[in-house]
Parts: structure tokens; C-alpha cells; sequence
């Protein structure tokens, strides 16, 4: 059976090249010749072939400087293109990749199609890259007819072996080739000699028409609690009305210093409809207010609890929430699991 696969290149390490400057981004043209299967369009034999369409998002994006802006521009071609291909790739830098999986995976609802991210540690062009073989078996996945292979109808992270959901993923290392992991979740498949598919863990397809909703807001912070650490700031930036919404960074299990701030802190919030979504540090684990006294401060109307989410998808999905609802609806939205995103 033939699958049809919309690839679509943003930059990122996977097609950096060498230059008198440093590395920079290399044109599709340039690094199709390194995929001479995808280039000549004959992937497989003539029982089982893949059609792929590639694309570049005009301009390349660096990992670092992608944005909501980058989101957005993304989300539209794969939109536009949805009704014309079994699935997406999405070559992505790693920095940011993990941000960027968790973004569209809240901006797509009713998802039937795998939209799979991948790049790698080290460019096409070089001879020990991971590219082609992430890049492989991101075909596997997105091209899941052609292998007889059960569809993962959301956003995934394929890098390396693995198969990630990708709002519950993370970037763990800069040079290992396992770059990817998602640390309160099992992986969605693993690729080795055989591909096993997690099945109790993927989201359903759902028969409703895909729905694409693109906003963001930028009136957010992302604080990380430290050891001495004085909300002042954060306060004085509540009450000029200049945020909408704290991703808060707590200790443990939502811990926070025994100071007085934090309680200014969240009268200010309460006053002003700023959002806390509180989340905690560690990579493993989960944020429970109530738990230790040190978590009373929390217990407040203004502050959601974020369980074990990421970062990633903490700060995106408050991101989203914010430029999508009212103020009446986001608590209640940021409290559900809408996308596997947590527990």
C-alpha cells in the first residue's frame, strides 16, 4: 500500500552546514542529495512505495529563534495540507524541539494523522550523522500504511529509537544520540529490529473534523524558584497588570520558602486574574499541593495545579490557553489532560 508523507524542513542541526562563520542552514536542495531514496521517490519496492512532498518553511527558523509566530507558520501548511497525506514530518532543531511539539499538539484537535518531529545531534552532512536514521524512522511512523503499522494519531517525538509523545518529552542531552526523553511517560513505540507500538498509551482517533486553534499570548513568565529567591519583582510586574500568567517552578513536590512575598505574591494574582500554573523542578514526579506545609501558600484560586507536566508543555499550553479562552474558562482548561499532556 502507498503512503503519502508531507515533509516539511524549519532548520535546525540536521541540515547545518559548515562555513567560515560557523554552522548555518543549508537549502532542501542541498541536503536531498544526501537522501537519495526520498529524492528519487522510490523508498521501497513497487508493492510498497512512499510518496513524499517536502517543503521549507520560508525562512529556516534556528531552534533558538523559533516562536509562536514559527508555531503558527507551521501549523497552517500542515492544515492546509491535512486532507492530502496519511502523515507529517516535521524537521525540527533540537533546542527547542520539545516546545515546539508540545505547542502543536495543543493547537490540533481531533488529530487522525501521525504529525511526527525529528532532527538530530549531527548534520546530514557529516559522516557519523543520527539524521538519516531519525529521519527513517520518522518515515516509519508517518508512513504507518505502507509498513502495516497501527496509526499514532498525534504529536509525536521520533529520535533515535524512540517514539515520544510529544507534549511529555524533554530534551536531555546535547551530544548523546538518545537527545529525547519523556520522563513521567513510557515511550508511545520503540524502533528497534522490531517496531512495538504502546498501544494502551495512544490517543484514540477521533472521527470529529481536525480543528486548528493557532493563538498565543506573550504575557507570560517562566520563574524558576531558587534558594533565596524574592518575588518582589514578580510582584510589582502583577499588579502593573503586565502578565496574565506564571508558570511557576516550585520545589519538590510544590514547595516554596516560608517568606511572606509568595503570600503577596499570590494576593496580588487573586486581585489582578494572573494565573499561576505551578509545576515542579524535578524531571521525575509531580506536584501535589497540601502534601508538605510548605505547599500551603498554594492553595489559592489563582493557582492551577500542574501535576507532572513538563516545562515545555506547561509554559505552551498556559501560552495557548490564555490567547484562546476567557478568563472564566482557563482555570478549568489548564486543570484537564486534553492531550495526554498529564497525568
Amino acid at each position: 500500500m502507498t503512503s503519502s508523507i508531507f515533509i516539511l524542513y524549519t532548520g535546525g542541526t540536521f541540515g547545518m552546514k559548515k562555513t567560515k562563520k560557523g554552522l548555518v542552514p543549508s537549502s532542501w536542495d542541498e541536503i536531498i542529495n544526501y537522501l537519495p531514496a526520498i529524492k528519487n521517490q522510490n523508498y521501497f519496492d513497487s508493492f510498497n512505495k512512499i510518496e513524499f512532498r517536502y517543503d521549507t518553511l520560508n525562512p529556516v527558523v534556528d531552534s533558538s529563534d523559533m516562536n509562536p509566530e514559527s508555531w503558527n507558520r507551521i501549523a497552517e501548511i500542515i492544515y492546509k495540507n491535512y486532507d492530502d497525506y496519511h502523515g507529517f514530518i516535521i524537521i525540527h532543531g533540537t533546542d527547542t524541539l520539545a516546545y515546539t511539539a508540545s505547542a502543536l499538539s495543543f493547537m490540533f484537535n481531533n488529530l487522525d494523522k501521525p504529525i511526527v518531529l525529528t532532527g538530530s545531534q549531527l548534520p546530514i552532512f557529516h559522516p557519523r550523522t543520527d539524521g538519516i536514521v531519525n529521519l527513517s524512522n520518522a518515515i516509519y511512523i508517518a508512513g504507518h500504511k505502507t509498513f502495516n503499522i497501527d496509526c499514532i494519531p498525534e504529536v509525536c517525538i521520533c529520535f533515535n529509537d524512540d517514539v515520544l509523545r510529544g507534549n511529555r518529552s524533554i530534551k536531555v542531552s546535547t551530544n548523546d544520540f538518545e537527545g529525547f526523553s519523556s520522563p513521567n511517560f513510557e515511550n508511545l513505540a520503540n524502533l528497534e529490529q522490531k517496531i512495538t507500538l504502546n498501544h494502551t498509551l495512544i490517543n484514540k482517533k477521533n472521527n470529529n473534523k481536525v480543528v486548528l486553534k493557532p493563538n498565543f499570548s506573550d504575557n507570560v513568565v517562566n520563574v524558576t524558584v531558587f534558594p533565596g529567591y524574592n518575588p518582589s519583582a514578580l510582584i510589582s510586574i502583577v499588579k502593573n497588570q503586565k502578565i496574565e500568567g506564571i508558570v511557576l517552578k516550585t520545589f519538590g513536590a510544590g514547595n516554596l520558602p516560608k517568606n511572606s512575598q509568595w503570600q503577596k505574591l499570590i494576593k496580588a494574582c487573586e486581585k489582578n486574574k494572573t494565573i499561576i500554573f505551578a509545576t515542579t523542578q524535578c524531571p521525575n514526579g509531580k506536584i501535589e499541593i497540601g502534601k508538605y506545609a510548605s505547599s500551603a501558600t498554594l492553595q489559592s484560586t489563582c493557582v492551577v495545579s500542574g501535576k507532572d507536566i513538563t516545562s515545555e508543555a506547561a509554559l505552551t499550553k498556559l501560552m495557548w490557553v490564555i490567547g484562546n479562552y476567557s478568563y472564566k474558562e482557563r482555570h478549568d482548561i489548564l486543570r484537564q489532560n486534553i492531550r495526554g499532556e498529564m497525568t
